[in-house]
């Protein structure tokens, strides 16, 4: 049974520097949880983390996984742009957003590291990076089996099977998984909801100990997803504008928008033309084979990914058809490949390893796009395709110097190539002819309407690229350590597919950063503290105009702030946690236009907030367990966090609907175990007090403001049992 008289606070394992430290070792910002806490805590995905973990913003639209830390990342996913919070899962990097949990029924932990990574991760990783660590095959046969009940008709299974299947020699691991849920944002139009989801998928893993100095370990996951869940739960903020309908649009003055067909500032209601659906499949393969000799250890970690998704729902979210991604709406395949080789060993003086990098994507969006009343009901209809590959290659060192007992230099350098080629395919028609067959006198000369190409290629190359890190080290004590370090990272630039011939630059960060590490009262008291100092050249940003989604670059932008970290045992049932963040983030030099409003001219953003950045939050956590003599039960845990967090901008803008007002999160949890450990009931109460808030903002031409809510009161039991 649990023990509630241990009073120490465990220590952790992290392996964010590519070999194994403690993480009160390791000299970065780096946050972990384990396997068994996301479970105990309902973090279904990584959405569920932003709670969790300081400079973490999560949020999610049309099945993709949006990350931000410290206010760098993604607010929507428009198709080709590619992430800055780099996403790993057993070593892989994960290209596109949208693939969906992976994984997450047999976690051993995910690790968050914040700030630029450029040294050990590369290329889009100037915001951070997050590893999920799954667990590997066991030396012992073991199983367990959960099933999982909650509201909004959502109900989950999952099993796990571990063990030998040739003693010592080959060792292997099944999960199965199956969850679905009737979604929560109600559509007033047919009723019921209209963001439903459903999912099945499985893990099988190997482990080949071929000798004691190499082992082979091979793992694949397939994943399939499918519903209205999938696709955007935008609700409107702002109504569209009938005004800027007709002069945007051309819409006929009688057949603009009328408000018996919208729901306006309802976080979980709205009305639709049609119910949305969604489907997306993914197959992740990933290899690792390591070689132990006197020096060092050889490893190569290769990934490969198959995956493919398609999106059809009422864009406009309205019953009336502004906007619809119909009939082949919104999707892409993707298929990536990339090996990592590393060497790495220690002497007595030196931690040091060096390493190689390949990656390479074949990607082809598609978005098609109608808008059926647009110039006095002809309608302006897109097709927009393209052909994309890129191919990144590096090299890569970090090494650590002892000067002394106490004192280690910290050196790191990446040299790496991007290249980026594509072929787009673009074709308007207005009233189904072509655009460019249509005389230029029929069409209105403020239209702005978009070019059309056809196979027009794009090259974009990165040039070498070099990404160094250098730092000190200094053990202060046997539980007190500081560090500092200086760091570049980079981003890809690319081409926005929805224009022909747009591309965007590449971004660059230049991060100082000072932290401190300690453990106090026998490990009874963890504080951890970092101070940091960005400043991004060519920052990349999304802007919506019309139909099109695409990436621009505010020349510069600046991130300060501080993070702090606290685990206090003050009694030994009883643990508190406390984390949070304080960001000072800005334009620097920015002048954009707002699509929604160009009324308003080119306007002077410098000094506005960035999206996602709020100025803090706070998240705390008080947990108290305690035993009880009875057989099933035996050990019980309880805990309550409350989470704040202050204002956030995700249009820059200035307008009352361009972000989210401060607000506050209550979640609860209630584990009861039996005497043997093996049956649990877990209980759970999410967003206690039905908080209304949003996750991001966008605007178009039409004036309107869109966006989804966070999930409203959650709760539920999950009953699992390990054999």
């Amino acid at each position: 049974m649990p023990s509630v008289s241990v009073a120490q606070i465990e220590e952790v394992i992290v392996t964010a520097s590519k070999r194994e430290s403690g993480l009160q070792d390791a000299p970065m910002s780096v946050s972990a949880v384990s396997g068994d806490e996301m479970k105990y805590r309902q973090v279904g995905s990584i959405t569920d983390m932003a709670t969790q973990v300081p400079g973490l913003s999560v949020s999610e639209s049309g099945g993709s996984t949006l990350v931000s830390i410290r206010g760098v990342g993604m607010n929507v996913d428009s198709g080709a742009v590619e992430p800055g919070v780099a996403v790993h899962v057993n070593g892989v990097y994960q290209p596109r957003p949208s693939t969906g949990p992976l994984g997450l029924n047999d976690l051993a932990r995910v690790e968050v590291l914040r700030g630029p990574q450029g040294t050990l991760y590369g290329r889009n990783s100037t915001g951070g990076v997050v590893n999920f660590i799954l667990n590997r095959p066991s030396s012992e046969s073991e199983g367990s089996v959960r099933a999982g009940l909650s509201n909004y008709g959502t109900q989950s299974m999952s099993g796990v099977v571990s063990g030998p299947l040739i003693k010592d020699v080959l060792l292997g691991r099944t999960m199965l998984e199956w969850n679905q849920s009737d979604g929560y944002v109600k559509e007033l139009e047919r009723g019921g909801t209209s963001d439903d989801v459903e999912g099945y998928g499985g893990r099988v893993a190997l482990t080949w100990l071929a000798t004691d100095l190499l082992s082979f370990e091979l793992g694949a996951i397939y994943r399939d997803d499918e519903g209205g869940g999938l696709t955007p739960r935008d609700v409107i903020r702002v109504a569209p504008d009938p005004q800027k309908e007709t002069t945007g649009l051309f819409f006929n003055p009688a057949q603009t928008t009328s408000e018996d067909q919208y729901v306006d500032g309802e976080p979980w209601e709205r009305r639709l033309n049609y119910n949305p659906v969604g489907d997306r499949s993914t197959v992740n393969v990933d290899i690792t084979i390591a070689y132990e000799m006197d020096f060092g250890t050889l490893k190569l970690v290769s990934g490969y990914q198959t995956h493919e998704y398609k999106y059809v729902y009422d864009a406009d979210f309205t019953s009336d058809d502004i906007y619809n991604f119909a009939p082949d709406g919104f999707g892409a395949t993707s298929d990536s490949l990339s090996h990592e080789l590393t060497l790495s060993g220690a002497t007595e003086r030196l931690d040091w390893l060096i390493g190689g990098y390949f990656f390479e994507e074949d990607y082809t969006p598609l978005l098609q796009v109608s808008i059926p009343k647009a110039f006095g009901g002809a309608g302006l209809e897109a097709l927009l395709t393209a052909d994309e590959t890129a191919e990144s290659v590096a090299l890569f060192t970090d090494m650590a110097y002892s000067l002394t007992d106490t004192i280690r230099v910290l050196v790191g350098f990446r040299a790496l190539e991007d290249k980026k080629e594509a072929d787009q395919t673009n074709k308007y028609a207005l009233g189904g002819v072509p655009l460019e067959l249509i005389p230029l006198s029929l069409i209105p000369a403020d239209s702005a309407l978009p070019k059309s190409c056809e196979q027009a290629p794009l090259s974009i190359e990165s040039g070498r690229k070099y990404t160094p890190k250098y730092g000190v080290q200094w053990d202060v004590g046997d539980d007190y350590m500081v560090y500092g370090q200086y760091t570049l990272g980079y981003k890809s630039g690319g081409s926005n597919f929805s224009s022909c011939g747009d591309t965007y630059e590449p971004e660059e960060v230049e991060s100082y950063e000072l932290g401190m590490k300690s453990s106090w009262f026998d490990r009874r008291l963890i504080a951890n503290l970092s101070i940091f100092d960005s400043s991004y050249s060519n920052f990349q940003v999304l802007k919506i105009e019309g139909i099109a989604a695409s990436i621009i670059n505010a020349p510069e932008a600046k991130i300060q702030g501080a993070e702090l970290e606290l685990q206090a045992q003050l009694l030994e049932p009883l643990m508190l946690t406390v984390s949070g963040s304080y960001l000072d983030a800005y334009y620097k030099e920015f002048f954009d236009t707002d699509s929604s409003n160009p009324e308003n001219g080119e306007q002077d953003l410098s000094g506005v907030q960035l999206s996602r950045a709020p100025k803090y939050t706070v998240n705390t956590g008080l947990e108290y367990s305690w035993e009880m003599d009875v057989e099933l039960l035996s050990y019980w845990r309880f805990r309550v966090e409350y989470f704040l967090s202050d204002d956030l901008v995700y249009r820059p803008y200035g307008g009352p609907e361009d972000g989210q007002e401060s607000y506050a999160l209550v979640n609860s949890y209630l584990s009861i175990m039996n005497a043997d450990e093996k049956l649990a009931i877990n209980i759970f109460s999410k967003n206690i007090t039905n908080t209304e808030y949003y996750l991001y903002s966008a605007g178009d031409s039409t004036g309107r403001i869109y966006g989804p809510a966070g999930q409203p009161n959650s709760y539920g039991v999950e009953v699992s049992y390990r054999f």
